[in-house]
């Protein structure tokens, strides 16, 4: 499971829920797999999957300018906890002419407008997911929820395509 690191219910600050990299912590899949195979417990990489979210979190902004990984927020936007399915998402993004943003450093998406912040994975992040588990040697992925994905299962597609 390398998703719910980050949530507007634990942090006062934006980040990503499901970061692949994320240097300086401990809060990403890869520091994950790497303990597990480095730890001398003796689990093989190819015995190990991923878990990737169809799913984000949304923060509200403290000020609408300030809007990358780190920026001050005051709690859940969007709905009580925050929580979003990508169908949901993607809806948002459109009806509200949000900016999408890609983070390769990180391995994450994130969009924002006005003083909404939505951390989530979208077809780059979730492509250079299972990049990795491929490069790794890895078993495989498992998706948290595929219901949340789109109609036109964009995510499940994009994590088939790159298997």
């Amino acid at each position: 499971m390398a998703y719910d690191f980050n949530s507007p219910g634990r942090s006062t600050v934006t980040g990503p829920p499901a970061a692949l990299y994320n240097p300086g912590t401990q809060l990403s899949g890869d520091y994950g797999i790497r303990s597990w195979t480095q730890s001398g417990s003796g689990i093989p990489s190819n015995k190990l999957v991923l878990g990737l979210p169809f799913y984000g979190y949304a923060w509200r902004l403290v000020a609408a300018n300030n809007h990358g990984f780190s920026a001050p927020a005051s709690g859940p936007a969007v709905s009580p906890k925050g929580e979003l399915g990508y169908g949901q998402i993607k809806n948002f993004i459109s009806a509200n002419r949000a900016t999408k943003v890609y983070d390769a450093a990180v391995g994450s998406n994130y969009c924002y407008a006005g003083t909404t912040w939505i951390g989530y994975d979208d077809t780059e992040s979730i492509r250079a997911k299972v990049s990795y588990v491929k490069q790794n040697g890895l078993l495989g992925y498992f998706a948290w929820h595929v219901g949340a994905d789109d109609d036109g299962r964009t995510l499940s597609r994009a994590a088939a395509s790159e298997f």
